[in-house]
């Protein structure tokens, strides 16, 4: 499958849901992450993503089906309050797919002290909660999807032809190749500490995720500027590589705004190193990876006529791994395009 067709797949979906669930408050959004979009211009580790995100505030969006089944399981772990009862105040949709590789591509052998090659294809639902004038709230996640298709790996060699670079040979080795099924369940709470400031905003975050990452850590996230998307429709800190879905945010006038912010968290099992229950070529034991990690980030947000708007944003990350050509920082950017619907 051709990246362009993966394209039209993915903003086909992403239209028939937004043609479905009309709103004053919905957002269209593509974004694509490349390590290429970082000052070190690298191409390794999380090399690349593209997802398409379709968000919004709507009562029948609300009710889609993919919305049903993640709000299903919001009922056995947030708590049960008056703030939080009934339907979530937004909700997202979105399909994407990203993919990691070694340092080094060219080889066609096991690169046995680095990182394994690794892919996803998914679709996320992720819901926000948040009561009118409070200062809290929750942000879930439910994503499904397949590891060890060839869906990225035919993406990115046809783009490396078509720009000249190298050919990625090591694809037959990666993570559950083939395909094998994943999921992983994310919840957040939120607490926006100076509301009463239009033009700036901060907020600390505790998460946690179960599945193919599994994970819990707390987050310190700020914007400042020109500021009309609500807060609890702004959550950078919640994005798991290529995944956007809970931070999505609708712009409801002209914005202009740097953001930015760090987590730290505590890995149990990450599946993009270690495998999953099918045997790998190369993958990776608990005792390879560090448990503590951190990320920072920093991001630029502008909006133009029509209600659009673009969005940068570069990520680090400290080293996953312990040892080995693997040991070091990742790197990548991001490029958010949305559209106010």
């Amino acid at each position: 499958m051709r990246f362009q067709h993966i394209t039209s797949i993915l903003a086909s979906a992403a239209f028939l849901f937004s043609a479905s669930a009309q709103s004053a408050d919905s957002v269209l959004a593509v974004s694509t992450d490349n390590d290429l979009f970082a000052p070190t211009q690298t191409d390794r580790d999380y090399t690349a993503g593209l997802a398409v995100t379709y968000a919004s505030n709507s009562r029948d969006f609300l009710d889609n089906p993919a919305a049903r089944v993640s709000q299903s399981l919001d009922k056995f772990v947030l708590p049960r309050s008056d703030a939080l009862a009934g339907k979530p105040s937004s909700q997202a949709l979105e399909f994407g797919a990203y993919g990691f590789t070694p340092e080094e591509i060219k080889a066609s052998a096991v690169e046995e002290d680095d990182r394994p090659y690794s892919s996803l294809v998914y679709v996320s639902s992720s819901q926000s909660y948040q009561a009118a004038a409070s200062n809290t709230g929750w942000t879930t996640s439910l994503t499904v999807g397949m590891l060890g298709l060839d869906v990225f790996k035919s993406a990115q060699n046809s783009i490396h032809k078509a720009i000249g670079s190298d050919r990625a040979n090591g694809w037959r080795y990666q993570i559950s190749n083939g395909g094998e099924p994943t999921f992983r369940y994310s919840a957040a709470y939120h607490q926006y500490l100076d509301a009463s400031v239009p033009d700036s905003q901060l907020k600390v975050t505790y998460f946690g995720s179960v599945g193919y990452l599994t994970e819990f850590g707390a987050a310190l996230v700020f914007r400042n500027g020109l500021i009309s998307s609500p807060d609890n429709r702004f959550n950078p800190e919640l994005m798991a590589y290529g995944e956007r879905a809970p931070g999505v945010a609708a712009p409801g006038g002209r914005e202009n705004y740097f953001w930015g912010g760090l987590s730290v968290k505590a890995r149990a099992y990450n599946a993009f190193l270690q495998g999953q229950f099918r045997d790998s070529e190369h993958e990776l034991s608990a005792s390879d990876l560090n448990v503590l990690l951190a990320e920072v980030w920093a991001g630029y947000t502008h909006s133009f006529l029509g209600d659009t708007e673009l969005s940068y944003v570069l990520r680090v990350q400290s080293s996953e791994i312990k040892r080995g050509t693997g040991d070091r920082t990742l790197a990548w950017g991001g490029l958010v395009f949305s559209k106010r619907l």
